[in-house]
């Protein structure tokens, strides 16, 4: 096994990502690992040349990269029980329904989804109660449900803010950019003067950062579509939802994502696998996740040190 530390994008994950790979250069410096950027399409060819890293960040979504890397017994960050429930909006939120709070959401395969294209918001909502199973959260679902002006529709395996739109004032944008793709359907969470949601940054078991996003143009607050950020305390009661979400994975590094409705609460919404960290630099600068990271991985998983 040779001492050097696989990152592995796709084509355009590595053309955008030369800054996030040169800071792992610098933190694995001092270890003495060597960090390589891998393409997708190289990693197979690479392992059977005989190439043996000692771990692996999966940069790209593909959850059978994640499963290929533990096959060969090579330790692969998230693993692939993370990677194929987090990437996947629907499944994830089914995954933790009955654990906490969450978005009524329902999974709506891509050709299914011009049933719902001219359907009016009661006409979807509706719909909406017609198929939807109610978890033990069933007052808060039912409230999040009949507060909604509007529905969110969001392909499943989206990332970044993309691909989640409207369905009252984005129907010509859903027909055009989201197929292939099957979609998630949700209640939009009302909000009043600004829309927020919440990122906690978790690193194994470690809660390290809460990072508030709000907009008040837009229902997606997305810091990649300029969202205004702030790093904020958690409170008992939301850390013990957090640690609930913690116990029923083994997260690497990973982004719990949260949406604040206009009663203050926090209703959980998906998880962020390949989580980038740019938001958290930029507003708790004192705070640096990869070198924890890299921490995490060498103490605790291969107890490198």
């Amino acid at each position: 096994m040779s001492k050097c530390m696989w990152l592995v994008y796709d084509e355009e994950g590595l053309a955008r990502n030369r800054d996030y790979i040169r800071m792992y250069e610098e933190i694995c410096r001092p270890y003495e690992i060597e960090v390589q950027a891998v393409l997708d399409t190289e990693v197979r060819g690479r392992i059977e040349n005989g190439e043996t890293p000692m771990f692996v960040l999966v940069r790209t979504i593909q959850p059978e990269i994640n499963v290929y890397f533990e096959t060969k017994k090579i330790p692969v960050f998230n693993s692939s029980h993370v990677s194929e429930i987090c990437n996947d909006k629907g499944r994830t939120i089914e995954y933790l329904r009955d654990t906490i709070f969450s978005v009524p959401s329902l999974s709506l395969s891509c050709h299914n989804v011009e049933k719902i294209m001219s359907k009016t918001t009661e006409e979807v909502r509706e719909w909406f109660w017609k198929q939807f199973s109610f978890s033990k959260f069933e007052k808060q679902e039912r409230r999040v449900i009949c507060e909604a002006e509007d529905f969110v529709v969001k392909a499943v395996n989206g990332h970044g803010g993309k691909q989640v739109f409207s369905l009252g004032k984005e129907r010509e944008k859903i027909k055009k950019e989201i197929k292939p793709s099957d979609v998630v359907v949700q209640p939009m969470i009302p909000w009043k003067k600004e829309s927020r949601d919440m990122r906690v940054y978790v690193v194994g078991t470690e809660v390290v950062a809460a990072v508030m996003r709000s907009s008040t143009r837009d229902f997606r607050a997305n810091f990649s579509r300029g969202g205004a950020v702030k790093r904020v305390e958690l409170d008992a009661d939301q850390r013990e939802i957090v640690r609930q979400i913690m116990e029923k994975f083994s997260f690497g590094m990973a982004g719990i994502d949260f949406i604040i409705d206009e009663h203050e609460q926090m209703i959980f919404n998906e998880i962020e696998d390949v989580v980038g960290a740019r938001m958290l630099y930029q507003c708790a600068p004192d705070i640096d996740i990869a070198q924890r990271y890299i921490e995490f991985i060498l103490k605790e998983k291969l107890q490198f040190l």
